[in-house]
């Protein structure tokens, strides 16, 4: 990890470094070269520490030659450049403005603006910005040749060079000074606003926007209560959403267009749900990023309804993320498509989504840009679903809220079964301490020809016992699901569809976990079967028709205490040996007796782990037609009566001490359709009397 990190503030290094403003004025620079006058009067420090997990802590920025600062689009390179050159009377090069850089661009530039002489005798130094630009407008051997010259200037000097840029393009920057300078380069790189900057830069945006706003005490609190409400949401992702530069813009923007914030600070203080959600401010910034075009000159000005729209945006962003073709341009003059694409060359590389071709500044943004990307073309899609698998319990806790419509009280929608298993890991990777979430996907029985579609559930247990959520979700039955190698709470009952779990590594299963499905398949070296001592659930059940898992070359590893069984043809053979099982029930013959036992397995499996040790299940879930019809509504009012369940407010509970005392059957026999002959006794009596209802 290296040494502490320190501080590199304005005031505390780089003006010892750099010295003070010498009272130099305007010189005849070249284009892109300028003194800066005045700093920003709202400026707000954002916190600079050295990089030195990749770039090391061997080098000391308050003796080195050259300073390299890095940071994701949008989070203040260039205000910080200027206001340190405002600040220290150092040059500001602005690459971006400049002429395309070579192998003279910093000497010739210091010679034709008349300062060289300045800098030989080390009384100025030069703040050089836009490293990413200046890649876009050079090859690389031009660039190469401008480090060069960058390098061949700075040494021997006891005040530095300093570059800022993204960071893909640091990156390249300091692969060649840190050669061509004996390793003399430091690296420094921009973080994220803390709590109370970023109420402090947030309020200053909401004045700098509305200059004739008066500063008030409900604006403060309005744009405090909206923070917190964001760091709430994201709080996994640190300082890196809420104290984004983009999202900080966006939040004032919505209190500046706020009527009365008086009403949304009351609103917000009643804890009624915040009006800058994430989507909110995800579109705020997309709908930012496309005002850009205004400051274009287009032949048919029109044109500009139709670009950058946060579709395209998102569009170009998964073609750089996941190296796709992008879009092509919409129709339009040749003059106004170079313009447009000229452009774009430089958006796209900046976007506040982006950091480096393949990296994104905050969770969030990632979450954005792979959730479309499951629902785009069929190879992006399977990309996207790769990369998310393969992360196991390292998931990104946001995708599923974007991948998800944001109003989701329109009943369920349908999920593709490959997905399924990118949504769930992601519900869990945002789950609190004492929190559960489980899975399960069932399809239509036999005998229910008005159902197609099979059923997908993600219940979520909050830390409150009667605190939960579901989401449900439709799928057809004609894929296969895909669960990636953390497997977690999982039930899935889907004879006529695969199930295929795994990525080449290790595969762990963590009981509860019940599989039955037509085709398993197995991609991992080793299989651990995981779970929790003396708990009713600590099952792991798969039972398939097929099974394959061709890269297994030792038998799967049970511990503490899990009940692991394996149930498919050849399973009796290495390396599923010692958990071989073959289901085996009480012959039946009365059909109502036959379909009364399957209820009453139905009902057992449903209930999912509820905290530490409970088992629950929603009213609304056991209670509906699709569990209850046939005998199901006489077997649960047996369960009911007997004590095996009990109903507390909305919530059914299942006591599985009881369970095994009346049935003769535990969690794993139910599970296993392995039922004692005293479950056919419980049943044959909860039918005694009750007229069937088909």
């Amino acid at each position: 990890m290296g040494k502490t990190k320190d501080s590199y503030t304005i005031q505390e290094f780089w003006m010892p470094r750099l010295g003070r403003p010498t009272g130099e004025k305007a010189k005849d620079f070249v284009d892109g070269w300028s003194f800066v006058g005045q700093g920003y009067p709202t400026f707000v420090e954002a916190p600079l520490t050295q990089s030195t997990e990749e770039f090391g802590d061997d080098v000391d920025p308050k003796s080195c030659t050259v300073i390299l600062v890095s940071a994701p689009g949008a989070v203040g390179k260039s205000t910080l450049a200027r206001q340190i050159a405002s600040a220290t009377g150092s040059i500001y090069v602005d690459l971006s403005k400049s002429d395309p850089v070579a192998g003279n661009a910093l000497s010739g530039g210091l010679i034709k603006s008349d300062v060289y002489s300045l800098w030989t005798d080390g009384r100025i130094t030069a703040l050089i910005d836009g490293l990413d630009e200046a890649l876009l407008k050079t090859t690389a051997e031009g660039f190469e040749a401008f480090l060069k010259d960058v390098a061949d200037l700075s040494v021997n000097r006891n005040i530095p060079t300093v570059l800022f840029g993204r960071t893909g393009a640091v990156q390249d920057a300091w692969l060649h000074l840190y050669d061509n300078c004996d390793g003399n380069v430091a690296v420094l790189e921009i973080g994220y606003y803390d709590s109370a900057k970023s109420l402090k830069l947030a309020k200053q945006m909401l004045y700098q926007s509305d200059e004739d706003r008066i500063p008030s005490e409900v604006d403060s609190k309005a744009l405090e209560l909206l923070l917190d409400g964001l760091r709430n949401q994201t709080e996994s992702d640190g300082n890196r959403f809420a104290g984004y530069a983009p999202v900080l813009q966006a939040v004032a923007k919505h209190v500046e267009e706020e009527k009365n914030p008086h009403r949304l600070v009351s609103k917000l203080e009643q804890g009624e749900q915040a009006t800058v959600t994430l989507h909110y401010v995800v579109d705020a910034v997309m709908s930012r990023e496309k005002g850009k075009l205004h400051n274009l000159h287009f032949r048919e000005p029109e044109i500009i309804e139709k670009l950058y729209t946060p579709k395209e945006q998102l569009e170009r962003l998964i073609a750089r993320f996941f190296d796709a073709t992008p879009p092509s341009l919409p129709e339009m003059n040749q003059e106004d498509a170079d313009t447009y694409s000229r452009a774009l060359e430089s958006w796209v590389n900046d976007h506040p989504f982006l950091d480096g071709d393949t990296g994104t500044p905050s969770a969030v943004f990632e979450a954005v840009i792979c959730a479309q990307a499951l629902k785009g073309k069929t190879e992006v899609s399977r990309k996207a679903v790769e990369r998310e698998l393969a992360k196991g319990e390292a998931a990104n806790p946001f995708l599923y809220l974007f991948y998800m419509e944001e109003d989701s009280e329109s009943g369920p929608s349908l999920l593709p079964e490959e997905h399924i298993g990118v949504v769930y890991s992601s519900v869990r990777a945002g789950l609190a301490q004492g929190e559960t979430a489980s899975l399960s996907i069932e399809e239509p029985e036999d005998d229910d020809e008005s159902e197609t579609c099979a059923v997908v559930e993600i219940q979520v247990s909050r830390q409150s016992s009667h605190n939960q959520f579901s989401l449900q979700f439709e799928t057809y039955a004609n894929d296969t699901i895909r669960l990636g190698p953390h497997i977690r709470n999982v039930y899935i009952d889907v004879p006529s569809s695969s199930v295929e779990i795994g990525l080449l590594s290790e595969v762990l299963l963590v009981a509860p976990v019940f599989v039955r499905c037509k085709e398993l398949e197995i991609y991992a070296n080793k299989v651990i079967a995981d779970g929790t001592p003396d708990s009713p659930a600590n099952v792991i059940y798969l039972q398939a028709e097929q099974y394959g898992d061709e890269l297994m070359i030792r038998p799967p590893v049970a511990r503490n205490g899990v009940e692991l069984r394996a149930a498919w043809p050849g399973a009796e053979h290495y390396p599923w040996t010692g958990y071989y099982v073959k289901p085996s029930s009480v012959p039946i013959e009365d059909p109502h007796v036959d379909e009364g036992l399957r209820r009453l397995r139905k009902f057992v499996v449903a209930f999912r782990k509820h905290g530490k040790e409970a088992f629950a299940r929603s009213k609304r879930k056991i209670d509906s037609p699709r569990m209850t019809k046939g005998t199901g509504r006489a077997v649960l009012e047996s369960m009911l009566s007997a004590g095996i369940v009990t109903l507390y407010q909305e919530w059914y509970f299942l006591h599985t001490d009881t369970l095994n005392e009346l049935t003769g059957t535990g969690y794993l026999g139910f599970t296993a359709y392995d039922y004692d002959a005293k479950a056919v006794e419980f049943v044959k009596d909860a039918l005694k009397g009750y007229s069937i209802q088909v």
